[in-house]
């Protein structure tokens, strides 16, 4: 939907800070920003950027040509956009959570950004105000707080890898897999949420987060979801990024009938009509899988030049 149907290169969806004000936005989702560009996005344009605090009073989705001035002359455009190839873009501003205290929370919004020039046209930028509502239930901190406790917690970092929360030897990853997994969320700019089948057809669900000089790795074992198998979470994961089925083809070694086959075997499985359904849907149930997060780190779009220095993981790994 971001790219064939919105025509964006990519997406992230930032939400409130979770504490005092000056604190950075969480980025809940990010598709396809490199990671330095997304935690700008989170930091300096969501706390300094004029043309965020623009969007922001005036609570409507806002493109380069909405704002009254150059936005091509501003420092989060000549710092963060300009060296990724992108000409274009839009803030959608979501509601407030609620409990919050007009001007002491900052709402978090939805950024997208494209490397044509074309602006959004006015129909479409309507409805996606009008989704800023359902947008900004997904970015909640308050269920975070209740997420039970998981049955292994690892640490990597500086080259080591270390067992913090049970046995080790009950991980369904290798050291040099978890050393992967410590990239991959660096790259990122945001914690990983995705699900894993072992080599016994032991299900996990695994989650992580920045720790001091490293991150830790949560996982926990979990029922099978729908009975997905593992190749079509990982076609889940590439096509709720809006991978088109000759993308998730060509990165998965597959052919295209293949892919278009797990295609219509998830959409059934999960019960929902069309991708757009299914992107939400994996979202609000971290269906996702390493497999696809790696083809997404690995893969940059054809269409979007990212700069070298902004190329955090190495593809000869």
């Amino acid at each position: 939907m971001i790219r064939d149907g919105l025509g964006f290169d990519c997406a992230t969806l930032v939400g409130p800070p979770r504490a005092v004000v000056g604190d950075s936005h969480p980025v809940v989702v990010n598709l396809d920003y490199p990671g330095e560009a997304v935690q700008y996005i989170a930091t300096t344009y969501a706390t300094q950027c004029p043309a965020h605090r623009y969007a922001i009073e005036n609570r409507v989705a806002r493109r380069f040509i909405d704002l009254p001035y150059d936005f091509r002359d501003s420092r989060t455009y000549l710092e963060a956009l300009k060296p990724c190839g992108f000409h274009e873009g839009l803030t959608v501003p979501l509601p407030l959570p609620l409990g919050s205290v007009h001007g002491i929370v900052r709402p978090g919004f939805l950024a997208l950004s494209s490397i044509h020039r074309r602006p959004l046209d006015n129909a479409a930028r309507l409805a996606l105000t009008m989704l800023a509502a359902e947008l900004s239930i997904l970015t909640d901190p308050h269920p975070e707080q209740c997420r039970p406790p998981a049955e292994l917690v690892i640490w990597a970092g500086q080259g080591r890898v270390e067992s913090r929360v049970g046995d080790r030897a009950a991980a369904p990853f290798a050291d040099k897999l978890v050393a992967r997994i410590e990239a991959l969320h660096s790259r990122d700019g945001t914690g990983l949420r995705f699900r894993h089948r072992d080599a016994t057809g032991r299900w996990w669900h695994v989650t992580t987060d920045s720790a001091r000089e490293g991150v830790l790795v949560r996982l926990m074992q979990v029922e099978p979801d729908v009975h997905l198998t593992a190749r079509e979470l990982d076609v889940v994961g590439l096509a709720s990024r809006g991978w088109t089925n000759d993308d998730i083809a060509l990165s998965l070694g597959v052919s295209v009938r293949t892919a278009r086959s797990h295609i219509e075997s998830v959409l059934l499985k999960l019960g929902v009509p069309n991708r757009t359904a299914l992107a939400r849907e994996a979202m609000l149930r971290d269906l996702d899988s390493l497999d696809a997060i790696r083809c997404v780190a690995e893969t940059a779009p054809a269409s979007v030049s990212v700069p070298r220095h902004l190329r955090t993981v190495d593809r000869r790994k």
